[in-house]
């Protein structure tokens, strides 16, 4: 496999303003093109880190990344540090300079001085198109290496990436490109996926088979040179989890949601309590979710759980907001209110004190109702407060999404 270096710039990503997520996405992009990551970097705005790291880099790897530091400030040192790494002059491209201004113009301002730095090109590099932002990218090829100069901003760099950088990559190296599959596995431990997927491929050779532990979901993912082992292994291990599996590829658990929703013209509505509105917004993140989405209630006391879902004030008195029956109750209340086929409901103690309710930290409990029942599962989640809020969203989509696919609502547990 060729070898990658990331490099990753700003003072925020290392004092703990911002977590460093565009190296992810970079690696999980790369991997499929035979890219083998053997380098990732932080450093702050300081150009000497800079160009040094640049250097190091070029020693070890065929590819670098530098994704940060080319905005118009003057703590925006990636272009001139990696022209100094390079010992090449920077050159103002005064088509890049009018663009900016005609940019500017478009939204009735006037640029300001220090935008024209964004101008400035690495003698010798080719320009990447910045779609989303005013930071265009650089090409640079240097001694048959490829410098790549990024914005930082996560989405600007994932648009340039996706349509400057990879299609350039794959016509500067052709062939060496790796076959992967991943599963997403919801509502199970990860060791029982694990003991599932490895005796599921058995006596297949040459596949890399790696687990990521989420929060309330496991993702599998196989990878190898040959693509028809690759499928052979993802249909075995597709096979063997069966209906644990809730999105493969591309594809997302609330994306699969809204499909099979669609699919069979029913409608959802969610209470939440403990997320606050979690599961609705990763609803709504799916284009075209009104089709099958009527809304969300967020009951957080337990005044709102009874003027606003029906619950039965003497059941809160007596039992408290987190068990079975008030989340059967919040289920059939929200499903009545906003006239919908199905309502999903959730409530618990995140943490890190119990509010005063009987159960202890990390006790989440679910349910979903439709025209026939109501129905409630109780858990026990690890964690911190937003691991417990985050775990209790993803199991709760796959509730609904087990549901709406005809799984036993007991058979989850």
């Amino acid at each position: 496999m060729k070898r990658c270096a990331l490099l990753v710039v700003g003072d925020e990503l290392l004092d703990g303003r911002v977590t460093d997520t565009n190296s992810d996405f970079i690696s999980s992009r790369l991997l499929p093109l035979g890219w083998r990551v053997v380098l990732r970097a932080a450093v702050g705005d300081e150009m000497g880190i800079i160009s040094e790291t640049v250097s190091l880099a070029l020693q070890v790897s065929d590819l670098i990344v530098v994704t940060g530091g080319l905005g118009p400030t003057q703590d925006d040192l990636t272009r001139e540090a990696v022209a100094s790494a390079l010992g090449r002059e920077l050159e103002r491209d005064p088509v890049i300079e009018e663009n900016l201004r005609s940019f500017f113009s478009s939204m009735g301002r006037e640029m300001s001085p220090s935008n024209a730095r964004q101008a400035d090109r690495v003698r010798g590099a080719d320009w990447l198109q910045a779609r989303l932002g005013t930071a265009p990218g650089q090409w640079i090829e240097e001694s048959g290496r490829v410098i790549v100069l990024l914005p930082g901003v996560p989405r600007e760099m994932q648009d340039m990436l996706e349509k400057e950088v990879i299609p350039r990559l794959k016509g500067r190296y052709p062939g060496g490109e790796t076959a992967a599959a991943v599963l997403l596995v919801a509502a199970r431990p990860e060791s029982e996926v694990g003991e599932r997927v490895y005796e599921a491929l058995g006596d297949i050779e040459g596949l890399k088979v790696s687990f990521r532990a989420l929060t309330g979901q496991v993702e599998v993912r196989l990878a190898g040179d040959e693509p028809d082992l690759v499928e052979e292994g993802r249909r075995r291990v597709s096979e063997a989890l069966g209906e644990w599996v809730v999105a493969e590829g591309e594809e997302s658990l609330e994306g699969n949601l809204g499909d099979e929703l669609r699919k069979r013209g029913l409608t959802l509505a969610v209470a939440e309590s403990c997320t606050g509105g979690m599961i609705g917004e990763r609803i709504t993140r799916v284009p075209g979710s009104s089709d099958y989405f009527r809304g969300g209630v967020v009951a957080y006391s337990y005044r709102a759980k009874e003027t606003l879902l029906g619950v039965d004030a003497a059941l809160l008195r007596e039992k408290g907001a987190v068990n079975e029956e008030v989340a059967e109750a919040m289920a059939r209340g929200v499903r009545e209110r906003l006239g919908s086929d199905l309502g999903l409901s959730v409530t618990g103690v995140a943490g890190p004190g119990t509010g005063g309710e009987k159960e202890p930290v990390g006790t989440v409990v679910l349910g979903v109702a439709d025209g026939e029942g109501a129905r409630a599962l109780k858990y026990r989640l690890p964690g911190n407060r937003e691991m417990v809020r985050a775990f209790a969203a993803n199991i709760a989509l796959a509730l609904a999404y087990f549901k709406v696919k005809g799984v036993k609502v007991e058979d989850l547990r």
